[in-house]
This record gives C-alpha cells, structure tokens and sequence, in this order.
C-alpha cells in the first residue's frame, strides 16, 4: 500500500473549499445552512473525540454532513492509518460532493450523496463528528417536516419541536446509527440551549445518551467568518446516564 501524503490532501481540499463556496452566493449558501468548519477548529474536535475512544479501538468513522471532508482530513492528520478501519460520509449537494468524491477517491473515504435523513441506518460507527447543516425550520420544505419529525422520533425516541431547525435532526437520527458507547462530536449553533425548541434535545443529551462536554463558545467570538452565530460543540456517549 503506498504511504498517502494526507497533509497535502488537506491542502488540496482547502482549496477546493474556498472555489467552491466562491461559485455560491452568502444567501445560497445560508439558505443550506452551509458553513465550512475551520480546519484548525476540526482538528481539534477530532482529536478531542478520538481521546475518548479506547486506545486501542479501531475507528469506524462517520461524517453524515460531509462536505469536502474537513473532518475526516483532520481525523487522516490525527491518528495513524492502523487506527482507522473504515470511514463513511454522506453529502446532498452535488455541488461540493461531486469534487469531494474525486479528492477523496481512494484514500479510504467513502461518499455516498444521499440525504442522510432518508437513509436506512447502520448501526456500525463508534465515531462521529459533523458540522450539520444550519438550515432553519422556515428553510425546510412543508413536506419534509413531518417525514423528519418521525424519523427522528423512531430512531431516537426525541419528539422535536416543528420549530427545530435540520441540526437538531441529525443528532437525533444519528442516533441509530452509533455503536453502544460510540463517541459523537456535534458543532453546532449555541442557541438550543436558549430556546423552547431546544427542550427536547436537552433532554435527549441529559437522559438517553452520557453528555461529556459542550464547549460554549464567546458570542463575540464568531467561528464562522461567513456566519453570524453563537457556536458550541456537544459531545456525548452512547450509553445511558450513570
């Protein structure tokens, strides 16, 4: 097998991110709720994930927003090929998944463009990191509400709120798709701990799953330059609370 030279992926697809999001205007790219993660912060969400595993555990990866792969190029640059048994992503937008295929090609990633919401799961990843998609409840379409707020009830057992924007769904139909006692890292915007929507994942993080940590981020430390939003990151354990 040759030795991949990940450090140089990574450059290449930091390239690949900065042209495509200049091919898509703030207000498309808002109304998808797309904003890239910042390679330095992924790294360090990933590495702060990984820790948490077993030390010898091989890494089943999974990025169900993948983009062009912020994550699993950090999580390439953070532990050495032999901890990696295999890696998953899924990306709805041809526009960056496309590309993404092309890049990643071959070097252990696969890319499935589907929407990971309507995808049967596979219960078979014991890490996984995303940067969901930002897409407010008013950006979702009037017939895909319902087919969301079931699923998320079926595969988590988390009634939302019709006022839940799509990050709130991802976590909670991830939910099936994690190994018992699997490590999930989220990045997303602080606000659920602040609204009436919320309330239903709060008590998703503090009852069905073991919370680690949420990193609440300044609010006047934007990290996103593209995004005006508070973040924070949420990470938590499959396995029931003590």
């Amino acid at each position: 097998m040759n030795t991949v030279d990940w450090q140089s992926l990574e450059s290449q697809r930091a390239l690949l991110q900065s042209h495509l999001d200049a091919l898509r205007t703030p207000l498309e790219r808002n109304k998808m709720g797309q904003f890239s993660t910042p390679p330095v912060l992924a790294n360090d969400i990933v590495r702060y994930a990984g820790s948490l595993l077993p030390k010898k555990t091989q890494i089943a990866f999974l990025d169900p927003a993948i983009g062009t792969g912020v994550f699993y190029s950090a999580l390439r640059s953070t532990f050495p090929n032999g901890r990696v048994a295999f890696a998953s992503g899924f990306e709805v937008d041809p526009h960056y998944g496309k590309p993404s295929l092309d890049l990643w090609n071959n070097n252990g990633l696969l890319i499935e463009m589907k929407d990971f919401t309507k995808v049967v799961p596979r219960p078979k990843f014991n890490l996984i990191v995303c940067n969901p998609p930002y897409v407010r409840h008013h950006h979702l379409a009037t017939k895909d509400k319902p087919l969301l707020l079931a699923s998320s009830f079926r595969h988590s057992g988390v009634k939302l709120s019709g006022l839940a924007g799509l990050y709130c769904h991802f976590i909670s139909i991830s939910h099936a798709w994690m190994e018992e006692n699997g490590v999930a890292a989220w990045l997303i915007p602080s606000e659920f701990m602040d609204v009436n929507y919320g309330r239903a994942l709060k008590e998703y993080l503090v009852k069905r799953v073991t919370l680690l940590t949420i990193h609440r981020f300044d609010p006047n430390a934007v990290q996103f330059s593209d995004a005006l939003v508070s973040s924070a990151v949420v990470v938590f354990r499959k396995r029931l609370p003590p």
